[in-house]
């Protein structure tokens, strides 16, 4: 599945940078603001390997909800979620956030590789949106890192 890539360098190590990746419960704090996310644990007490969560946003201007499962936890080097997304009058589609960290001169560099199973024609149609929202979230990951809050 080809999918997207998108990397940023973080001044931070990659252990800090994962502990950001790993409290999911965060992620609405760094996400793109446009979003409007909340999230909720719904299996486990804490970060890790068998944590749920579910969501709620807006998506290109509807609301939307997610059932996410962690797919990889390989502190402080890789870190995946799958999101099952529901949003109305659409088809259920889920999208694979997965995230690798690089340590680079006292730093972190991340990439991160999206895939879905929706039409794969709409990655490249809507490119431009799609990178926009993904960096915009991944320069807040920086920021949040960076300042160690």
């Amino acid at each position: 599945m080809a999918g997207l890539k998108f990397k940023i360098r973080i001044d931070a190590p990659p252990e800090r940078v994962f502990s950001y990746l790993e409290d999911v419960t965060t992620h609405p704090s760094w996400s793109n603001p446009k979003a409007n996310m909340t999230m909720e644990q719904t299996v486990g007490t804490g970060p890790g390997a068998d944590a749920k969560y579910r969501s709620s946003g807006v998506f290109v201007g509807k609301p939307v909800s997610a059932e996410i499962t962690v797919t990889a936890y390989d502190p402080p080097r890789r870190f995946a979620i799958r999101s099952d997304q529901q949003q109305e009058g659409k088809k259920d589609v889920w999208y694979l956030n997965d995230y690798t960290l690089s340590p680079a001169n006292g730093g972190t560099i991340v990439t991160k590789h999206v895939t879905s199973n929706g039409n794969p024609a709409i990655f490249y149609i809507a490119y431009p949106a799609v990178r926009a929202d993904a960096m915009t979230s991944l320069r807040n990951l920086k920021r949040v890192a960076e300042s160690g809050s």
